[in-house]
C-alpha cells in the first residue's frame, strides 16, 4: 500500500472532492483518482461514492480513514523526529483525560514541556475511559489520563499524588441535604446525576452492594457539559462526583457535598500503551510529569 495513495485519499475526505483534493496537491484529477482507483483495487472495496460536488465516503472508506489517519501520522512524526534528531525535540503529544483534580498536575506538565521544547505540540481529547482507551489501542493517542484508575497488564502506568473523594451534591430542602455522610440505603431511589462510567464501575457497585440495583440514574453522560448546573438548579435530581466541586464557586448551586459512607476514594493516572515505544516529544513530556508527581509527593 502506498503512502502516497493513503495521502490522496485523506486529502479527499479533508476537502470532499476530488477536484478540490487535486487542487490542494498539485496534481491533475485523473492523476489523483488514478491513486484513489488503485487503493481500492488493492482493498478489494469501494471507498467512496463518485459525485462531481460532493464524494461521500462508504463504510469501508469510513473504517479506513480511522486507519490511514494513524498510519500517516506515524510516519509525519517519525519524519520530524528522526530528521531532527540534533534538534530540540519536535512532534505532537495526544493526550485522552477525564476530569479530576488531578488534571491540573498534567496541565503544568505541558506548561513547562513547552516552555524546554517549543516544538512540541499538545492534542487534549476529553471522553470516557472506554472510548479513550480505544483509540490509545488504535495508535490515535500516545497517553490517557485516567480517572477511576485500575492498573492492567497492557498498560505502562504513572500513577498521580492524591485520589478523588466521592459524595453527593444533594439538592436544598430535600432529606438528604441534612445528612452528614451519604449511605447506599440514603440513595436508594432518589433520582441521581451521575456519570455512565461510574455508574458502571465496580467502585461503585462494591460501594453501595445490594442497594445498587436501587439506584435511579435519571441523567448519565460520559462528559459533563459545561452547562450541567442547569440540571441541579432545576432540581432535576442530586449530583454524585467528586467533592473538590465544591471549593470551586458557582459550581453547584447553593449545594454542600457530603461524602460517601463508607468513604470511597479512587486515584487517577497516566497510561499508555505497554511495548509501543514512545516518540521522543511524549518521552519529554512523561519526564516532566514524572518530576512535578515527585515535587507533589514529596
Amino acid at each position: 500500500m502506498e503512502l502516497l495513495d493513503l495521502r490522496c485519499f485523506l486529502k479527499l475526505v479533508e476537502e470532499g472532492s476530488v477536484t478540490k483534493a487535486a487542487s490542494v496537491m498539485h496534481m491533475s484529477q485523473p492523476n489523483l483518482s488514478r491513486h484513489l482507483l488503485r487503493l481500492e483495487d488493492e482493498l478489494g472495496a469501494q471507498l467512496y461514492v463518485r459525485d462531481p460536488k460532493h464524494a461521500k465516503l462508504t463504510d469501508a472508506g469510513r473504517r479506513l480513514f480511522d486507519y490511514a489517519s494513524v498510519v500517516v501520522g506515524l510516519v509525519d512524526e517519525a519524519l520530524v523526529e528522526v530528521g531532527n534528531e540534533s534538534a530540540l525535540p519536535k512532534g505532537q503529544v495526544r493526550i485522552g483525560f477525564g476530569d479530576a483534580e488531578a488534571m491540573a498536575l498534567v496541565m503544568d506538565a505541558i506548561v513547562a514541556c513547552r516552555a524546554s521544547y517549543p516544538g512540541i505540540v499538545f492534542h487534549l481529547h476529553a471522553g470516557s475511559s472506554l472510548t479513550l482507551l480505544n483509540r490509545l489501542n488504535a495508535g490515535q493517542l500516545d497517553f490517557v489520563f485516567e480517572v477511576e484508575h485500575i492498573s492492567r497488564v497492557d498498560y505502562c502506568e504513572l500513577v498521580l499524588p492524591g485520589t478523588d473523594v466521592w459524595g453527593v451534591y444533594p439538592l436544598p430542602g430535600t432529606p438528604l441535604a441534612d445528612l452528614s455522610r451519604v449511605t447506599p440505603a440514603d440513595l436508594a431511589g432518589e433520582p441521581l446525576i451521575i456519570s455512565r462510567q461510574f455508574l458502571k464501575s465496580a467502585f461503585l457497585k462494591r460501594w453501595a452492594g445490594e442497594h445498587y440495583a436501587d439506584l435511579n440514574p435519571v441523567v448519565s453522560m460520559d462528559v459533563f457539559p459545561s452547562e450541567w448546573r442547569r440540571l441541579v438548579q432545576q432540581r432535576a435530581g442530586h449530583m454524585v462526583g467528586y467533592l473538590y466541586f465544591q471549593n470551586k464557586p458557582h459550581q453547584v448551586l447553593g449545594s454542600k457535598g457530603i461524602p460517601f459512607d463508607p468513604p470511597l476514594h479512587t486515584c487517577h493516572a497516566l497510561i499508555w500503551k505497554k511495548g509501543r515505544p514512545l516518540p521522543l516529544a511524549s518521552q519529554k513530556f512523561l519526564e516532566e510529569l514524572e518530576r512535578l508527581s515527585k515535587e507533589a509527593e514529596a
